[in-house]
């Protein structure tokens, strides 16, 4: 079974993610951070992002209700399919794999974007994080993909695939292995802790295969 990120792996939806970061800063009149670091805002949950740049709890709750309602106002759409993914997951398919994604995206909005683009037919298992509610980290997105299809104890016939840092650490919380993709929003030092890096789809290809054999 193959577990993909969506932000970063499937779409690259930094975009509308940059937009209502933005917009939930303005809400409550914080100054936007420096480039580099808004670079990085993809993928953690918002609101841990929000906190960390020093917004107190009631800041933090308010910036965060500001980005959800930008992105249900339109900024969920703000998306396209990375170069090859239409024909990574029909490969997966061919191929014989169960696809599940394990994403920090809200539930609604992944299904919304995926089946704008036309991806979501390809995927057996939307995992997806609470738009409100515990499971937001990663670990605890893939823990409900594997209570969902009662896999804790096939960890070995899984491999997840991601961009970041917490995609990593999700799935080796999980004793999953890792592919870090580098056509996303991460860094060197992240895709260094996983066990395999591919640079394009056909390499994640050609990983995934002799993976599985």
């Amino acid at each position: 079974m193959i577990l993909l990120d969506v932000d970063g792996t499937l779409i690259d939806s930094f975009p509308g993610i940059r937009a209502g970061f933005f917009h939930g800063l303005d809400e409550v009149g914080h100054p936007h951070p420096a480039e580099e670091f808004t670079a990085k805002i993809a993928g953690p949950p918002m609101e841990q992002t929000y906190a960390s740049l020093g917004l107190s709890p009631e800041e933090t709750s308010r910036a965060f209700d500001a980005y959800m309602a930008f992105t249900r106002e339109g900024g969920w759409s703000r998306a396209e399919a990375f170069a090859g993914v239409d024909k990574l997951l029909p490969w997966l398919k061919d191929e014989g794999f169960y696809i599940a994604t394990a994403t920090s995206k809200g539930e609604n909005f992944a299904r919304a974007i995926l089946t704008e683009l036309g991806l979501l037919p390809h995927i057996d298992f939307l995992g997806a994080a609470q738009e409100r509610g515990e499971r937001r980290e990663k670990d605890k997105v893939i823990a409900y993909v594997l209570d969902s299809l009662e896999l804790h104890d096939r960890t070995g016939d899984l491999l997840m695939a991601g961009d970041r840092l917490h995609d990593i650490e999700g799935a080796k919380a999980h004793g999953i292995d890792t592919v870090a993709v580098t056509w996303g929003y991460g860094a060197p030092e992240e895709w260094d802790l996983a066990r395999y890096v591919a640079k394009s789809t056909d390499e994640l290809k050609e990983i995934i295969h002799d993976w599985a054999n």
